[in-house]
């Protein structure tokens, strides 16, 4: 059953456990559960959206998914990330796309920080994506789509007909975008009734309207959008920019 409502969870409110050897691992939003009625457990077209942090002087396991596309952006710190036989460094801002049956690995043994980032993950039927690694300042700005939001095109999909990327991947996700308002800002009120989307919040205060709700929003507030839901971002509440993922 879709939600009919917009979801607001902040990272912090989830369950911490480790996971993937050495990660301290947050699922914020999940798929529902047989018997279960958290309202977190809301996805229907994504299959997982979780905050990991992975301290230095540890590695993550090597792994693949089948069935699977995942990608990882990073928050913070710095690490490598292992794809088959290549090594990729990543900081801030990096994005690791990871097709279907594709061993991939994050390791920050030789690294003194932690490194944060989350993993979103979305069940394919789809081949022929490859990896790919970039970082959101890789992309070029554009204005003007949704309102007062400025928009970096980070991922695309793979047959997309018209890309703005340097390499269209994405099999079964939609896109990947990262989204900023300067204070007293907006975007528009718009809704999509093709597909479930989640903002998370980077950094500033604002507020998210959908419907007829409205929701203060801070730095680690992910916000989920089943289809239909009309809604917007504000920057009416800090000084700053307002940034944020859209993730589809």
């Amino acid at each position: 059953m879709t939600t009919s409502r917009a979801i607001v969870r902040n990272w912090r409110d989830a369950d911490p456990y480790i996971g993937h050897d050495n990660a301290v691992v947050r699922a914020i939003f999940s798929p529902p559960k047989d018997g279960e009625t958290a309202p977190h457990q809301c996805l229907q077209h994504m299959s997982g959206f979780a905050r990991h942090d992975l301290q230095g002087g540890k590695d993550g396991d090597r792994h693949a998914h089948t069935n699977s596309e995942q990608y990882y952006y990073i928050l913070s710190g710095e690490a490598d990330v292992d794809i088959g036989d290549d090594t990729y460094p990543v900081r801030e801002g990096s994005v690791c796309y990871f097709p279907p049956e594709v061993e991939h690995q994050l390791r920050a043994a030789d690294r003194t920080e932690w490194v944060e980032y989350l993993i979103i993950t979305c069940g394919t039927e789809g081949s022929g994506s490859k990896p790919y690694v970039t970082n959101w300042r890789q992309s070029t700005p554009g204005i003007g789509a949704h309102g007062y939001a400025a928009t970096w095109q980070i991922l695309e999909r793979f047959n997309e007909e018209e890309p703005v990327t340097s390499q269209p991947c994405l099999l079964s996700f939609y896109y990947l975008a990262r989204q900023a308002v300067s204070r007293g800002r907006a975007s528009d009120m718009h809704q999509h009734d093709d597909k479930e989307q989640i903002y998370y919040v980077l950094e500033g205060e604002g507020t998210v309207v959908t419907g007829f709700d409205a929701h203060p929003l801070r730095e680690g507030d992910t916000v989920y959008l089943p289809q239909g839901v009309p809604h917007m971002i504000l920057n009416d509440r800090g000084d700053d920019w307002l940034s944020y993922l859209v993730v589809s």
